[in-house]
């Protein structure tokens, strides 16, 4: 009998420790393996609506590096690398650069600015603010040769042909966004393939129901839920992407990608959902 119970303490001994173990593994990995490393997210994006010389078009989205200095200048390195091996025509900055409250100094502006000007994309670079993004961070955008594009919409052209129009709506959350003057192009050009590009999710609820609409909308902010459970999703949601923050959505017709970024806010870490920016190949189904 008393070896009998002996035998059960050791089983429940050692299957704490199991636990424990696999506990700080976990831990271990979500924050030191998780958070390092950059995915690329890559999609194809089709339509009739997509003129002809876009067909082949390459454009990078990213967003949310949520810079708070330690290593946070190699990550925006490695991401311009893997950026750049894409050759991309157009690059969009969706912001979320620095964490919440963090200042930069000026050898950061500096360094940051270095790194983000090495980016290449022959049709143009643009940037919209994220919630904590700065004054600071605006001088790293124009430093940069990044377009800031709030709340504007601008032809991008191939050639002289049929544009396409980009258009930057300012952060949701601070209640900075102004969807009648982004959409005053749509009185002169009704039928232009428009791409909307923005910080939060959220502001889709507000796009969906206006007169004018995009016809795809890219977005960042969420990461994703920071730590990701196996048929559940992300566990933590930020604001402004408290109802849009998986990858893909269609909504009334608008086709939705959602960027996880690179940083972090509530927990340091990051379990399947490694840093990450939205890679897309245009596709025309134009027919004359």
């Amino acid at each position: 009998m008393e070896e009998e119970k002996k035998k059960k303490s050791n089983v429940l001994i050692n299957t704490v420790i199991v636990i424990f173990l696999v506990i700080v593994c976990v831990f271990i990995y979500a924050k030191y393996v998780g958070t390092s490393g950059v995915r690329v997210k890559e999609y194809r994006i089709s339509s009739e609506n997509i003129p002809s010389n876009f067909s082949g078009v390459k454009i990078v989205y990213f967003s949310d590096f949520l810079y708070a200095g330690n290593d946070g200048l190699e990550m925006i390195k490695a991401s311009v690398e893997k950026i750049n091996l894409l050759k991309p025509d157009i690059v969009l900055f969706g912001g979320g650069l620095i964490s919440k409250g963090y200042k930069l100094s000026a050898d950061e502006v500096d360094n940051i600015s270095e790194e983000l000007n090495k980016i290449d994309a022959n049709l143009g670079k643009y940037s919209v603010s994220g919630v904590y993004d700065d004054s600071e961070v605006t001088k790293i955008y124009t430093n940069s040769n990044f377009i800031l594009l709030e709340n504007k919409e601008e032809n991008i052209y191939i050639n002289e042909n049929t544009p396409i129009c980009l258009v930057g709506v300012s952060s949701y959350v601070k209640g900075a966004y102004n969807l009648e003057t982004s959409f005053e192009f749509k009185s002169s050009n009704p039928t232009c393939y428009t791409i909307l590009f923005t910080h939060e999710g959220d502001i889709i609820d507000k796009v969906k129901d206006n007169i004018n609409k995009p016809d795809v909308i890219f977005a960042g902010n969420s990461l994703g839920g920071e730590i990701r459970v196996p048929f559940y999703g992300g566990l933590f949601r930020n604001e402004g992407s408290m109802s849009y923050y998986e990858d893909i959505y269609q909504i009334d017709g608008i086709n939705v990608y959602i960027s996880s970024g690179f940083g972090t806010l509530e927990t340091g870490m990051r379990l399947n959902n490694r840093p990450s920016f939205n890679f897309f190949r245009l596709k025309s189904l134009y027919k004359n």
